[in-house]
């Protein structure tokens, strides 16, 4: 029996090895119903632990709000800059129209909805981007992120808390509204259409029940072994081993 309890227990790390090895797979999430746009509604992304790498959704007249995990210490970047966003806005003249979200904004908020910042136009086109040496929390947590289209921004119950003076540049909440909590998006959105947004150093949220309960189902399995083999007989050979 001593045996089967040493090569039992060495499955164990195997076991958790496996599990690891499947929650550091990167991760991607599309949004099936339309995220809201306050604290309360914002979409949820799947448990997990996995590195998120992008978002991708569909903007109808107003704004997207996603609760991410983001690592303390390791520099955060979102961006909707892409190959197929590179030469966006397209020439209406031409009468090329697109699917895609054409003059986009990013805005990244704490847990509780106060603004970090944002921003509207990056490197000399419409389309958006947090810069990656831009904010490294110090701590891991979850955080807020928010994509609209120019002129639908965010917003607490004292105005806008993000000055809106620099389009090419970081926005800070130095709004009116800056020092509250989001409380929704105020002004007319201008453009509607698909987006993906890139993310580094983001995560989705690591849910401890399912990893303990996929070690107790190990654990039961492992059980479950004890008892067959004990009742197998003296015959029985482990590795090679006659008990």
């Amino acid at each position: 029996m001593n045996n089967l309890l040493v090569q039992v227990t060495a499955a164990i790390p195997i076991l958790v090895t496996v599990l690891s090895a499947g929650y550091a797979q990167a991760a991607t999430f599309t949004e099936i119903d339309d995220a809201g746009e306050t604290l309360s509604t914002a979409a949820v992304i799947p448990r997990g632990s996995q590195p998120l790498t992008s978002i991708s959704g569909t903007l109808s007249g107003g704004a997207d709000l996603f609760r991410v995990f983001l690592k303390g210490g390791q520099s955060f970047s979102a961006t909707t800059i892409n190959p197929d966003t590179l030469e966006l806005p397209v020439d209406k003249l031409l009468d090329r129209p697109t699917a895609l979200l054409e003059d986009s904004q990013l805005f990244l908020f704490d847990s509780r909805g106060r603004g970090i910042y944002g921003n509207d136009d990056s490197f000399g086109t419409t389309q958006s981007t947090l810069l990656s040496d831009g904010f490294s929390p110090s701590r891991s947590g979850n955080y807020l992120l928010a994509i609209s289209s120019f002129g639908f921004d965010p917003a607490s119950d004292a105005g806008k808390i993000f000055a809106d003076n620099n389009f090419d540049q970081v926005l800070e909440p130095t709004g009116p509204g800056g020092g509250s909590s989001l409380s929704g998006f105020t002004g007319s959105s201008t453009t509607d259409g698909r987006y993906t947004i890139a993310l580094t150093g983001a995560k989705t949220v690591p849910e401890p029940s399912s990893v303990l309960g996929t070690l107790a189902l190990g654990a039961l399995g492992i059980g479950s072994l004890l008892k067959h083999k004990k009742k197998a007989g003296k015959g029985l050979e482990i590795g090679g081993l006659k008990k």
